[in-house]
């Protein structure tokens, strides 16, 4: 039989069971990552369109470079001490460090879009390798299916980021809003974009056809993963203590010149931020294991229970969640510049203050877009949850465990690994701006911003919980054959 034929037999309507929905909530969060991602790097290109003489990055880096004339004029306005084109390459600075940190939701969210299905999927694959299928096959059938559901993703995900357009036009930055021209990454970018997210789903998936491919029988069977190991752990309180250590000691770097100096801060910062994923597993099941040892009743045994036998899902369920509240802390400072020149006339804002202004609308901007990353990893990796769990609440239904308990026990299963990875992703990142900022940390606007964008990733995480229970109320439990 070919690889399509099984393909489309694989995708028979009617007996897909619940992979028809961990589908759709694939290409959701595809989508939206792909959308967010694209609008973010056409806010970048729009500051190089600004800081660079004839709008080309050759140009930005290189005077030669610019086209005839075009230098001399630019050269003019950066002399000039009142125009807000002498800090045009922070800005692209500061815009390029905020597209850094959101590519790190950005990757965590496609990628756990990409393992969505695994578990569902692993298990046909591995009746499929029971019934005979070679291993070439089932590489090909999910190579096929991954990068389907990626390519529609990323495709919707560009309609997105062309319907957002109008909205972004609407800010005001260096006192100027955005033009469409500055905003189109041009068709080079979406194509690499593209790309990128179908071979960041395809590496995913074929990841994990090796538990299918080296025991079949075990997936079916449904084998506990290993927790994870400390090891992990004193890996990244290392990495955090360096930077620590390095951001305190900026003096060291004073000779090697602003532009550097500026690379080491963001670097030191953005590592940790990177390495979340190391620690966030482990610190989970730990968790877990402790509250585990004397549940205070059923709801909690089920849920601890459930995340000790898939840590990383549970982490996947909040990994968005902590990688907001890390950013909501960066960004905290930035209101307190912004707040600085409230109500200011933007007219008479000299080039520093407007800059300072626009730092603390940055802030806010790049939090929303986590927030908005964050969001759809909580809603769409809970809805998976269920689907993927469906066999374990149709016995615990059948052994007579009432609705209101499941629900509960959903509830707890996200909101003990949501308290420790705020705890631990808060503290990280209040740490390591507290040598750049320790003065200003404690500032009430400081507070008041890293706080409410704490409460915002609680009150995400709800919204994920309400869309995961209506998910749960309209699987039919009774009914369900765990074959299909």
């Amino acid at each position: 039989m070919s690889t399509f034929a099984l393909w489309r037999l694989f995708h028979r309507p009617g007996t897909r069971g619940n992979a028809g929905h961990t589908s759709v909530l694939a290409i959701i969060a595809f989508a939206a990552a792909t959308a967010i991602f694209l609008t973010v790097l056409g806010g970048v290109h729009g500051f190089i369109w600004r800081a660079s003489a004839d709008h080309t990055i050759g140009c930005l880096f290189e005077p030669a470079q610019c086209a005839p004339g075009t230098y001399a004029l630019w050269a003019k306005r950066l002399a000039d001490a009142n125009d807000p084109a002498m800090y045009a390459s922070m800005y692209v600075m500061l815009a390029a460090f905020a597209c850094i940190l959101l590519v790190v939701p950005f990757v965590a969210l496609a990628g756990s879009a990409a393992r969505l299905a695994a578990s569902r999927r692993d298990q046909r694959l591995a009746a499929l390798r029971l019934a005979g299928a070679t291993q070439s096959q089932v590489v090909k059938l999910t190579a096929l299916e991954a990068a389907g559901q990626a390519l529609i993703g990323a495709l919707i995900g560009i309609v997105g980021y062309l319907a957002l357009m109008p909205l972004i036009m609407l800010l005001n930055f260096q006192n100027q809003h955005f033009t469409f021209e500055q905003l189109w990454v041009g068709p080079w970018a979406l194509i690499v974009v593209l790309l990128a997210v179908t071979i960041l789903a395809l590496v995913s998936a074929l990841l994990t056809l090796r538990r299918v491919a080296i025991t079949p029988l075990g997936v079916t069977s449904r084998q506990a993963q290993p927790l994870p190991a400390g090891s992990r752990a004193l890996l990244f309180v290392g990495v955090l203590l360096v930077a620590i250590a390095g951001l305190s000691n900026l003096q060291l770097f004073a000779g090697l010149g602003t532009a550097v100096i500026y690379g080491i801060i963001f670097a030191f910062i953005a590592l940790p931020f990177a390495l979340v994923n190391l620690i966030g597993a482990w610190t989970v099941s730990t968790r877990a294991k402790s509250r585990a040892r004397r549940p205070k009743d059923a709801a909690t045994m089920i849920a601890m229970r459930r995340i000790l036998d898939n840590p990383k899902r549970a982490w996947r369920n909040v990994s968005g969640i902590a990688l907001a509240v890390f950013i909501a802390g960066i960004t905290s400072v930035c209101g307190m510049f912004g707040d600085s020149v409230a109500g200011a006339d933007a007219n008479g804002i000299d080039p520093n203050m407007l800059m300072l202004r626009d730092i603390g609308t940055g802030g806010l901007l790049t939090l929303v877009f986590a927030a908005v990353l964050a969001a759809v990893s909580s809603g769409v990796m809970q809805a998976g949850s269920v689907y993927d769990q469906v066999n374990e609440y149709r016995m615990l239904v059948l052994e007579g465990t009432d609705t209101a308990t499941l629900n509960k026990a959903r509830f707890i299963e996200v909101l003990t690994p949501l308290n420790v990875v705020v705890v631990v992703a808060g503290a990280c990142s209040m740490l390591l701006m507290f040598p750049l900022m320790a003065q200003d940390m404690t500032h009430p606007i400081t507070l008041l911003s890293f706080f409410g964008g704490v409460a915002l990733c609680y009150a995400l995480v709800a919204v994920g919980a309400l869309a995961s229970n209506r998910v749960a109320a309209s699987l039919n439990l009774m009914d369900y054959r765990a074959d299909d």
